[in-house]
C-alpha cells in the first residue's frame, strides 16, 4: 500500500581560575548598575524588562509554506522588513523576514523542499533598505561594517554538503545598497543535495551580526528528501509538523526587546553573552495550539534560537518521543525518550504517538532547561512551549496507516572509519581582563587569525574539544561535513586550574585530571551530528570524516575560496569571538 504525502508546493511564500572567576564578578558588580539603567528606558543583558502578559494556547500553530526547489528552476528569496502578529494581544512585531517578495515573506521564512542527488538554485537578495539595523549593532566587535550602512546579510545553508562560495561565509556579506564583504562571490547558490535526506536550515551567517540578524527572523527550514530512503509508511502529509523554536522578549508596542547595554558596557556598549528571551515561539506564533488526531505524528524540530537550550517533554508522562533521526538524518535505530534536549541548531526527527489520549483531552509539550548561565534559573513562562489538543477525526476522513521500522540503515563501524585518524585537539576558552576584553575564543585563537584547522580533504581526524571555561555549556558546530560523537569523559576543573593535575593521563594515574572512564555517547548524542553540545568539566571526542557520509568524492571542490568555518552556536559567542576558519588541504 503506497501513498504520496508530498505537501504542494507554493510559490508565495586555558585560562587561569582567577582570570575566570573575574567574568562572574563583572556579572556580580553590574548588577546595580542594570536595575537603574532599566529604570532609564534601555534594555540591559541579563535584566530586559518582562514582556506584556500574554494568554498563551490562544492562536493555532501556524503551518509554514513551503517551496518546492527539486524542479531545476531557480527561485528567488529576498530578505525584507516585515510586520507580522505573533499574538492577538500584542500589536504586530517587526521582523526581518525571507520571502519570493515583499507580500510573501515571513518569519520563519518559507520551507524549502529539496530531493537528493537533485541540484537545485536559490538565489538569496537583500531587500532590507533600513539605514540601521533594528537592533542596535556593537561597533565595538569585530563586524560587517558597509561603506554606505544598512543591514548587511549572508545566508548560510547549515549542514549543507556544499561549495564554499555557496556556504555563507561570514565576511561573504551584501547589502541593498550594494557593498560587499571581502569574502563574497555570488549570491546565486548552487546546492547538490548528494547528502542523505536530512533536515537543514537556512539562517544569517554575517560577521558580528548572525546574533542580531537571526534573532530578527532571518530563518528557515529545509528538507531534503529522498525516495529511496524514506520509510513507505511513516506520518507525512498534515501528520508532518515541522516546528521552528525560538524566544524572545517584547515591549508592549510589539517591538523585540533586545539588549542595548551591554553586559559589561565599558567594553562592550551593546554585546550580551547570552540573550533570551521570556516568551516562546513557534513557528512564529507565541504559544500556540494544534488540534491533532488520536493518531501519530511526525514532529521535525529545529532549535533556532540565539543561546537558549531546550529541554522538551510533555505534561502527560505516557507521551514520549520516539526519535528517529538528528542533524545528519536517520538514525540506524530509533530511540524512544522521556525528554529531549536541543541545544540551538539542534535538529530532532521525532514520532509523537497520541492514539492511548481520549479526544478532548489537551497535552502540553513543556520545556525544563535553565535560561542561561547568566541566571541558572528559569523563567516561569518558558516553561511552556504549545498546547496539542486531541480532537475527533473528520467522519469519512481515511484511517492512518503507520509502520516504523526497527532499523533505518547500517551501525557505522567506527573502529573502522577511525582507523589511521590523526588526532587534533581543541579548546574552548575564554579571555577576560587584564588579558584583554571578554571573549569567548577557540583554542585561544581569534577569528582574524590565520587558520589552525587545515585538514586534508578525504582524510579522517579524531578531535579531542577541552571545554576549559568555568561554567556553561556550548554547541560545536563544523561545516560541510558531520561526525560521530565517540565520547564524553569528565575531569576536575579546580583541580586542573590550580595546576594540580593533567589532561594528558589516563584517569588512571594518580596525577590525572580525569574522574572516571570515558562516557559512551547519550541517546540523544547518537547519530550524524553537525552541532553538539559541549559542557563544562568535560573532553569530548568526536570522530570527524572529511568526506562525504557515502565515502565518494564531493562534486565540487571543498579547498577552494573563501573557505569554510566552525564555531560555537550561541550566537552570542560566535560573534565575539568565538569562530575560526576551517580551511582543506588538498587531499594526501
Amino acid at each position: 500500500m503506497g501513498r504520496s504525502c508530498r505537501r504542494t508546493a507554493s510559490s508565495a511564500f586555558p585560562p587561569t581560575f582567577a582570570r575566570i572567576c573575574h567574568i562572574a564578578l563583572l556579572f556580580v558588580l553590574l548588577a546595580p548598575t542594570c536595575v537603574i539603567r532599566a529604570q532609564d528606558g534601555h534594555s540591559v543583558c541579563g535584566n530586559l524588562s518582562a514582556s506584556p502578559t500574554l494568554t498563551p494556547f490562544v492562536e493555532p500553530l501556524p503551518i509554514l509554506p513551503t517551496i518546492d526547489i527539486s524542479t531545476g528552476v531557480p527561485i528567488t528569496l529576498g530578505a525584507y522588513k516585515i510586520s507580522q502578529s505573533v499574538h492577538p494581544d500584542l500589536p504586530n512585531t517587526t521582523f526581518y523576514g525571507f520571502g519570493t517578495s515583499p507580500e510573501t515573506a515571513t518569519y520563519p521564512g518559507p520551507t524549502l523542499e529539496a530531493q537528493k542527488d537533485v541540484r537545485s538554485y536559490v538565489r538569496f537578495e537583500n531587500h532590507i533598505t533600513d539605514a540601521e539595523h533594528i537592533f542596535v549593532v556593537d561597533r565595538t566587535l569585530h563586524h560587517a561594517n558597509p561603506a554606505r550602512g544598512g543591514v548587511p546579510i549572508s545566508v548560510h545553508l547549515h549542514g549543507a554538503d556544499s561549495e564554499s562560495r555557496y556556504d555563507g561565509h561570514p565576511e561573504a556579506w551584501h547589502t541593498a545598497a550594494g557593498d560587499r564583504g571581502k569574502a563574497f562571490v555570488t549570491l546565486d547558490n548552487e546546492y547538490p543535495n548528494e547528502q542523505p535526506a536530512s533536515p537543514l536550515w537556512y539562517h544569517d551567517h554575517t560577521v558580528g551580526l548572525t546574533r542580531l540578524n537571526v534573532a530578527a527572523g532571518l530563518v528557515g527550514l529545509y528538507f531534503i528528501r529522498s525516495k529511496a530512503e524514506e520509510p513507505p509508511f511513516l506520518p507525512c502529509g498534515e501528520y508532518e509538523i515541522p516546528m521552528v523554536l525560538q524566544d524572545k522578549q517584547f515591549f508592549p508596542n510589539g517591538s523585540i526587546n533586545f539588549p542595548d547595554v551591554g553586559v559589561v558596557p565599558d567594553m562592550y556598549p551593546q554585546w550580551c553573552p547570552d540573550y533570551t528571551g521570556d516568551t516562546i515561539l513557534v513557528n512564529g506564533k507565541a504559544w500556540p495550539y494544534l488540534d491533532v488526531y488520536r493518531g501519530v505524528y511526525r514532529l521535525r524540530i529545529l532549535n533556532g534560537a540565539n543561546s537558549r537550550s531546550f529541554t522538551l517533554a510533555f505534561s502527560d508522562p505516557r507521551i514520549k518521543f520516539l526519535q528517529i533521526g538528528t542533524d545528519g538524518g536517520y538514525l540506524w535505530k530509533p530511540v524512544e525518550l522521556q525528554n529531549i534536549t536541543l541545544a540551538p541548531a539542534y535538529r530532532v526527527d521525532v514520532l509523537v504517538d497520541f492514539r492511548s489520549v481520549p479526544c478532548g483531552s489537551s497535552v502540553f509539550l513543556n520545556n525544563s532547561a535553565v535560561d542561561t548561565v547568566l541566571s541558572n534559573g528559569t523563567t516561569p513562562t518558558t516553561n511552556s512551549v504549545m498546547k496539542f489538543n486531541v480532537v475527533e477525526r473528520p467522519p469519512g476522513s481515511p484511517d492512518q496507516y503507520v509502520e516504523i521500522p526497527e532499523f533505518f540503515g547500517p551501525v557505522p563501524n567506527v573502529s573502522a572509519l577511525a582507523a589511521g585518524a590523526a588526532y587534533r585537539n581543541v579548546n574552548l576558552t575564554v579571555v577576560v581582563p587584564p588579558k584583554g576584553n571578554i571573549s569567548f575564543l577557540l583554542s585561544d585563537k581569534h577569528w582574524v587569525e590565520p587558520a589552525t584547522e587545515t585538514p586534508h580533504i578525504y582524510s579522517t581526524e579524531i578531535w579531542d574539544i577541552f571545554h576549559l571555561i568555568s561554567s556553561g555549556s556550548h554547541p560545536i558546530h563544523l561545516h560541510l561535513v558531520n561526525f560521530l560523537v565517540m565520547h564524553t569523559q569528565a575531569y576536575n576543573f579546580t583541580r586542573f586550574n590550580a595546576s594540580e593535575c593533567s589532561l594528558l593521563l589516563p584517569y588512571t594515574e594518580p596525577s590525572s585530571c580525569f574522574l572516571g572512564p570515558p562516557r559512551p555517547p547519550q541517546p540523544t548524542e547518537i547519530g550524524w551530528k553537525d552541532t553538539i553540545i559541549v559542557e563544562h568539566g568535560t573532553v569530548m571526542r568526536l570522530l570527524v570524516p572529511f568526506t562525504t557520509r557515502s565515502g565518494a568524492k564531493y562534486s565540487f571542490d571543498p579547498t577552494t575560496f573563501p573557505g569554510y568555518v566552525w564555531h560555537c552556536h550561541n550566537l552570542d559567542h560566535e560573534d565575539n569571538d568565538m569562530m575560526r576558519p576551517l580551511l582543506f588541504l588538498p587531499p594526501v
